[in-house]
């Protein structure tokens, strides 16, 4: 594999994000999502229009992880509250561990301020994400409760200090 690379895209490039999601979500939520609850939370988050206005409406910004030719991951980030929020990051099992999480975080504090601290919502039944997060210097801040369409389940959020 060539090295990775991180690359801002366009909303033209959205159907990327919600082919890697659909790939990426059955697995990475197995056990901590009911899985007859996946497909309806993919078509809903995922929705290319969602996707769309994440970028024209809510000022997000998205960047895809690349190698080989081959996408690898997605993340989304945007700023609010005087804080850089990851809203989605999601790599392939293939990927992971190759230091593409680390390298996304980093490019979405650098678009948004490298002074600001980082924070983002993370199911609380996600131990791996949760053990991932925290060995980037993330703690967790608070529980709350998550709305998502009809679904309703709980979330950490976790900081990161500036």
């Amino acid at each position: 594999m060539t090295e990775p690379t991180i690359t801002p895209i366009e909303q033209r490039d959205l159907p990327r994000v919600a082919d890697l999601a659909y790939r990426i979500w059955p697995e990475a939520f197995a056990g901590i999502l009911p899985a007859d609850r996946i497909p309806g939370m993919l078509a809903e988050i995922y929705d290319l229009r969602t996707l769309a206005a994440d970028i024209s409406e809510r000022r997000h910004h998205y960047w895809l992880a690349t190698a080989n030719g081959r996408d690898l991951g997605f993340a989304s980030a945007y700023r609010a509250d005087g804080r850089v929020w990851i809203k989605k990051l999601y790599l392939l099992a293939e990927a992971r561990g190759l230091g593409l999480g680390k390298a996304m975080i980093a490019v979405a504090r650098a678009h948004f301020g490298p002074d600001l601290p980082v924070a983002l919502y993370v199911n609380d039944g996600n131990a791996p994400a949760i053990a991932f997060y925290r060995s980037q210097g993330f703690e967790i801040e608070k529980h709350v409760p998550v709305q998502m369409g009809p679904y309703r389940f709980t979330d950490y959020v976790m900081l990161k200090p500036a």
